[in-house]
């Protein structure tokens, strides 16, 4: 007799007041993926927006490090209240739990641990939820597309040859999985990113621009006004209009 999990029920629940959820993946770590989820964080926030972001990169969970967020064990009231980080934003991820310490989670308890922290934390109303996805194509995407099928896919990757190349077969996937990719970004870009233009261009789907590479963010991690502020994170948020996830959902 199949069991059903009845926390996949509540994660609708969760999200009912949530306008617009939008995964920020990548297929190869290292291309700023966690960067671009932050930096849109802080300015859809400064922009006025209300903003969650749930850092589901288990293993490596970053997120709190560029927001200059301590992480510590959140509130219970009726499920968990995220973190807050500046006005309009707040976060949630296994680093509320785990501190810095090591996260070696496999199969099953991947999808366990995810499936928990979407039913229980209580995001309330928001414009945005920005989902920040472990790199590759592993269980997450492919759970994040069954538990929230409105679920849209803001793709990144850096204009090298290798990213491209492992970048398309992750679009094939999402295509395959009937996710909604809303753009592909071209990330740290120090010269040409035509070869991310063109596999937009190839995989039908829009390409939403260029970030430049912006040597001063190593300085602006841990303080979210000068993200906010930074050249890189203006271009993130380019991104997002350009991506038509400004627009209303």
């Amino acid at each position: 007799m199949r069991v059903i999990d009845p926390r996949a029920s509540v994660v609708t629940k969760r999200l009912s007041a949530v306008r617009r959820v939008v995964a920020v993946c990548s297929a190869k770590g290292g291309v700023g993926k966690t960067f671009c989820t932050a930096a849109a964080g802080v300015s859809l926030a400064r922009s006025g927006f209300r903003v969650g972001i749930l850092d589901l990169d288990l293993p490596g969970a970053s997120v709190h490090s560029f927001l200059g967020l301590r992480p510590e064990l959140p509130q219970e009231k009726d499920g968990i209240l995220p973190l807050p980080v500046t006005d309009g934003l707040v976060l949630m991820g296994a680093a509320a739990f785990t501190g810095e310490r090591a996260l070696p989670l496999r199969g099953a308890s991947v999808t366990d641990a995810m499936l928990e922290m979407l039913a229980v934390t209580r995001w309330g109303a928001l414009d945005f939820l920005l989902m920040d996805m472990p790199p590759g194509i592993g269980e997450e995407i492919l759970d994040l597309a069954r538990l929230v099928p409105r679920v849209k896919a803001l793709v990144v990757s850096t204009p090298e040859r290798v990213p491209v190349a492992v970048v398309e077969r992750l679009l094939a996937l999402l295509r395959e999985m009937r996710v909604n990719v809303s753009g592909l970004i071209a990330n740290m870009v120090r010269g040409d990113a035509s070869t991310v233009r063109e596999l937009a261009r190839r995989a039908g789907v829009a390409f939403a621009g260029e970030v430049p590479f912006d040597a001063s963010i190593e300085d602006a991690v841990g303080d979210p006004s000068r993200l906010a502020s930074s050249a890189a994170a203006a271009a993130v948020f380019d991104a997002l209009k350009k991506a038509g996830l400004l627009s209303p959902p």
